[in-house]
């Protein structure tokens, strides 16, 4: 496949990339450490018959610190070497950093850049001016990062191999390693994710996708790579994966996120890969740049031709976008410059196709040579651009921090028709503190998440009326006009409807909103709106007021006990709290003056719900006379969740983050000889279990039958997705209960939608809700009917219900007006069903929708 090459070859040194040059390393063992069991200790290399299996092995996670110990002992002080956090297990990452500050110049360089950062998101225009001085003479930080997914193995070797060479390589010898020592500061997370390397998975501890993280930032592992990121402010980054072929080096496909700088991003994503795919030609080997590349099917036929003729190309190209601000390079456009996925290679000569166009890679030795060649000839890219690349990092900042318009864009072959995503921006958003939010906690912890980005918060010095509403003295504006508006931007607006403009994604949810799916109520400021309150820039969230509200007025009638308002996570974890410590709690059924249904009843100790509200920021109301409807919460419910491997999965972790009990059961180990399902109170579902295919399938008869003891002899059941509702149908538990289900056939179908409060203020699911909210759905899913034994709480908005994501023919699907929420009985009466269309626990995104987890829970366990 011909490519069009727009830079000169600055000659990369081959013998530089192809490993460490002296010392203990990651090429082979025996590793230093403690041996523990580890997958990656045992891969072997099989790309030819001369590597049998066995010989080459990859680092053990247990051998990396002591391997980088090693190394920073021989670099002659260039390299420290710190815990920068641990994992969902326990298990460390080490920040590596190779800074080498023996000669006056490299000095000099290196506080040159110091005299940046600090002006950087503080004033960029003054940082410009700053660096405009130092011209050239400055270091530039670049950002590697391997192994965020646990069995793409050769990315954490090579981020060893490069350490190691530019730690130890003496002054003088190479004047390639020189330069870029004297001009950058090389910053390493080697090893994203250590459960995954030691499991041989692609995802954490708890089961998630950690490159699906970098907006919500659920996991300890993606907050502390958040850290380095935010230290250093590096305008390149690379994150090193596998495997595709040939190798990929990440040049994204549209649709482009709209919070982007883009022009920037494009204008040097372009030019630093044209760059790698020099030195990769250099060494006999090929490389994929999607944007580039790729078809409107994505990946082209094997002869590099599209289907229906289409010639490949950046106007067609899709499949590979950079739409999703959850990936870590993704996340990164938002904060840096330039970023890439790099997805080496794996092929051997026995699973090389017989029609590839591009030639062999060399398995996964040369999977390791790829990753090496990238780093080395990206680390000269950047240098070779250094002032250049920090220009436009800051003119990023710069246009954030004046609210700059939205630039033209872009140059040829990237037509503006299919690569200006671009939007105008909002003026700010509001986060009401008191009426006008459903939760100050979540407001609250809406702010925390701002704060941590870097992203500028400031509060209201008086009350101030906007559009007929009173907003409070204290709450929260995030004006658009700052450094970090892109990030901001992406993280609160709820996202656009890109279904009439492109075909599929790479990966859903096509919309994500922390604005919209979290358990905060958040206000657009349309841009040009009059909108002009005086403010004052806060570094901390407000202290809230919590506790037992009223407690010391006179009544005429004795306090029967205390209400919570089911309406945020924080008020689940709370109710969770107080009831585990011996509170005696009971749950509305209906609603009454002293709230709606779901809302939690206390009778405790004044002092002791004092103590969880102040410390929560939620507020105890006293109910006088006779408690409302309602029933007894005798114990926090334990939940067995299904899921596929058994493992610890997203729905586990998301129910005990909310203080509930929860374990992962595979259908193998409900199978056991001993029935695991005794001692638990509720199930919880989205995986649905396989139909029974004959009598001679022992698996899943017997975990079926014990399923549908559970739940007839009066378990609870809570589901989500389709495969959660229709297992009750397929088990005979209901009669009548049926879900539809669009994918799109792996297109990434997914997004924000609109739902209606159907059941009101009287459901015990949705009780605590407005009229209308939001929820997210991957995929979109809805119930077509329900049995005479469920009643629905809450169903999809009529007419135009899908707010933002991919969903073609939304209109017509049959999804509006249909149920999504709902709950009920088992034809026999004797089990509690609570059954979402959509996963209100999904990837730890919709904590708007938990509350509606945590009063089922309570409803469905009695």
């Amino acid at each position: 496949m011909v490519r069009r090459l727009r830079w000169s070859l600055v000659l990369v040194v081959l013998a530089l990339a192809a490993g460490p040059v002296s010392g203990a390393s990651a090429a082979a063992p025996p590793w230093c450490g403690t041996p523990e069991t580890d997958a990656a200790a045992n891969l072997p290399d099989g790309s030819s018959p001369s590597h049998p299996p066995g010989s080459f092995p990859h680092i053990p996670y247990y051998a990396i610190r002591c391997t980088l110990d090693d190394i920073a002992s021989r670099s002659d002080g260039r390299m420290t070497v710190e815990v920068i956090g641990q994992s969902a297990l326990g298990r460390d990452q080490f920040g590596v950093v190779i800074n080498d500050l023996s000669t006056r110049r490299q000095r000099r360089n290196y506080a040159n850049w110091r005299d940046v950062r600090k002006l950087m998101l503080k004033n960029p225009r003054h940082a410009m001016k700053h660096l405009a001085q130092h011209g050239s003479r400055i270091k530039v930080p670049i950002y590697v990062q391997g192994g965020i997914h646990g069995n793409e193995y050769e990315g954490v070797d090579a981020a060893i191999d490069t350490i190691e060479k530019y730690a130890t390589t003496p002054r003088g010898t190479n004047a390639t390693i020189d330069n870029i020592l004297d001009h950058a500061v090389l910053v390493f997370n080697p090893i994203q994710n250590p459960d995954g390397r030691v499991a041989g998975l692609r995802v954490n501890g708890f089961g998630f996708d950690l490159n699906r993280d970098f907006l919500t930032q659920s996991q300890s592992e993606t907050r502390s790579s958040i850290t380095v990121m935010k230290r250093w402010l590096p305008p390149e980054m690379l994150d090193l994966h596998g495997y595709v072929e040939p190798m990929l080096v990440e040049a994204t496909t549209k649709p482009h996120n709209p919070s982007i700088e883009y022009d920037l991003w494009l204008k040097w994503n372009q030019a630093r890969i044209d760059y790698n795919e020099q030195a990769m030609d250099a060494i006999g080997q090929d490389i994929t740049r999607p944007i580039n590349d790729w078809c409107p099917e994505a990946d082209p036929n094997p002869d590099g031709t599209c289907d229906n003729g289409v010639t490949p190309g950046p106007d067609v190209a899709e499949g590979w976008d950079d739409w999703g601000p959850f990936y870590g390079p993704m996340y990164m456009q938002h904060v840096g410059l330039d970023s890439s996925t790099v997805e080496m290679c794996a092929e051997t000569p026995a699973t090389r196709p017989a029609d590839a166009w591009y030639r062999p890679c060399g398995g996964r030795a040369g999977a390791r040579q790829q990753q090496n060649v990238i780093q080395q000839s990206t680390y000269e890219f950047v240098v070779a651009n250094r002032a250049a690349m920090l220009h436009d990092e800051l003119e990023m900042y710069r246009r954030g921090d004046v609210d700059a318009p939205r630039p033209e864009c872009c140059p040829p072959p990237f037509d503006p028709e299919f690569h200006n995503w671009m939007e105008d921006y909002p003026r700010a958003y509001v986060i009401p503190l008191g009426k006008g939010q459903r939760s100050d906690a979540e407001a609250n912890r809406l702010v925390e998440w701002l704060l941590f980005n870097d992203i500028e918060v400031s509060e209201l010095e008086h009350d101030y009326t906007y559009n007929g509403q009173r907003l409070e003295k204290d709450s929260y504006v995030a004006w658009i006009a700052q450094p970090r508006r892109g990030l901001l931007d992406t993280a609160m607006n709820v996202g656009v409807d890109i279904s009439d403009e492109i075909a599929r994604l790479y990966a859903p949810p096509g919309a994500w909103s922390h604005g919209y799916l979290w358990g905060a109520d958040v206000l657009t400021i349309p841009d040009g709106a009059r909108f002009f309150p005086r403010t004052e820039r806060i570094k901390r969230p407000n202290r809230l007021d919590g506790g037992v509200q009223s407690k010391h007025r006179k009544h005429k009638h004795s306090v029967s006990g205390y209400a919570l308002e089911v309406d945020s996570p924080t008020a689940v974890r709370a109710v969770n709290e107080l009831v585990r410590g011996g509170a005696e709690a009971w749950i509305a059924t209906a609603a009454s003056s002293a709230g709606p249904a779901g809302t939690v009843f206390f009778r405790a100790a004044k002092d002791e719900l004092d103590d969880v509200g102040e410390e929560r920021g939620l507020t105890f109301r006293a109910v006088r006379g006779a408690l409302p409807a309602s029933e007894r919460i005798e114990k926090v419910p334990r939940f067995a969740v299904i899921t596929g491997t058994g493992a610890v999965d997203q729905s586990t972790w998301v129910l005990r983050e909310l203080g509930f009990d929860a374990d992962p059961y595979s259908i193998a180990r409900l199978n056991q000889t001993t029935d695991p399902l005794p001692g638990y109170d509720l199930l919880f579902n989205t995986s649905g279990v396989p139909a029974v295919n004959n009598t001679g399938n022992p698996i899943n008869t017997v975990a079926r039958a014990r399923l549908t003891a559970f739940v007839a002899g009066g378990g609870g059941y809570i589901s989500g997705q389709s495969g959660g509702a229709n297992l009750l149908s397929d088990l005979g538990l209901v009669t009548g209960l049926a879900a539809a289900s669009n994918s799109g056939g792996g297109s990434g179908y997914s997004g924000i939608a609109l739902w209606e409060n159907t059941g009101g203020a009287g459901s015990v699911i949705t009780g605590a809700y407005p009229a209308q909210d939001t929820l997210i759905m991957d995929p979109p899913t809805w119930l077509t009917s329900l049995p005479g034994t469920m009643t629905e709480d809450g169903q999809f908005a009529t007419g135009d219900f899908f707010l933002s994501g991919l969903f073609p023919g939304s209109a017509t699907s049959g999804a509006a007006g249909s149920t999504v929420i709902s709950h009920g009985t088992t034809t026999s009466g004797t089990g509690r069903l609570v059954v979402f269309a959509n996963n209100p626990l999904y990837r730890a995104d919709p904590e708007r929708e938990w509350p509606m987890v945590g009063t089922g829970a309570y409803w469905a366990d009695n």
